[in-house]
């Protein structure tokens, strides 16, 4: 059997928050590996994750129609991935995202 089947989408789309739960933990560690490889930084890859298992979980009306989940998950991953690095392409701005993200680890 492989993660997740229809019948734990069916009920995350019914508002089950358990298996929604179960759904990010199974996915979590390949969520942040993917994340962290990209983004070069742990605590913007769980932002990232999180931003995206709150959107899963806002449209999860909609999960059922989306074929196989995994792809659905690292697509939306990459997509937020990307959308974070284009607001920072901005010299200024991204100067400013690294300096934030430098007195955060220096806290």
């Amino acid at each position: 059997m492989t993660f997740p089947n229809q019948q734990i989408l069916d009920r995350v789309t019914q508002g089950d928050e358990a298996a929604f739960t179960q759904l990010r933990s199974y996915f979590h560690v390949p969520a942040f590996k993917f994340c962290s490889v990209l983004l070069k930084d742990e605590t913007e890859a769980e932002n990232v994750i999180n931003s995206v298992f709150n959107k899963i979980w806002n449209e999860r009306v909609d999960l059922g129609s989306e074929g196989n989940f995994q792809s659905y998950l690292f697509s939306n991953l990459k997509d937020q991935i990307f959308g974070e690095m284009k607001k920072y392409s901005d010299p200024a701005a991204r100067k400013q995202y690294l300096d934030r993200i430098q007195s955060f680890r220096a806290s």
